[in-house]
């Protein structure tokens, strides 16, 4: 009888272990799918087109860099890159400008969706809502 109950014991257990390290490699995948380079398809504020060019190109490293090229937006109509350092802890991804005006050095962004080839985010800008969604 106790040979039954410690081989119950140790099965259940390696059953918890199993489970736990499984979640935990997900969470790792799912932070991996955002490494690459993604493209601007579409961005609004509160549902509304922003005006805002689609096409950044944005480049997220596995050393936690990212690099954003605005096309044709820069002086004399020249591309330019901001960039930073990103960290993402659940659906929350903090951007940290290398350069930035006062205020502005750390960009938060709630991801509502994050495949291997979609990354949708909001962010809150002068009280409004910007969805902006990329592609791989």
């Amino acid at each position: 009888m106790k040979k039954k109950f410690i081989l119950a014991m140790v099965t259940i257990l390696s059953i918890v272990n199993y489970s736990c390290s499984k979640d935990d490699n997900n969470n790792t995948q799912n932070a991996d799918l955002i490494i690459g380079k993604w493209n601007g398809v579409s961005s609004t504020f509160n549902g509304t087109n922003s005006g805002v060019p689609d096409n950044t190109p944005i480049t997220f490293t596995s050393d936690n860099k990212v690099s954003f090229t605005y096309l044709g937006q820069g002086n004399n109509g020249q591309d330019f890159n901001e960039n930073g350092t990103w960290q993402k802890t659940g659906n929350t991804l903090k951007i940290t400008w290398d350069s930035a005006d006062p205020g502005l050095e750390v960009a938060t962004f709630t991801i509502t969706e994050l495949t291997s080839s979609s990354l949708k985010w909001q962010s809150t800008v002068d009280g409004k809502i910007l969805t902006e969604n990329f592609i791989k």
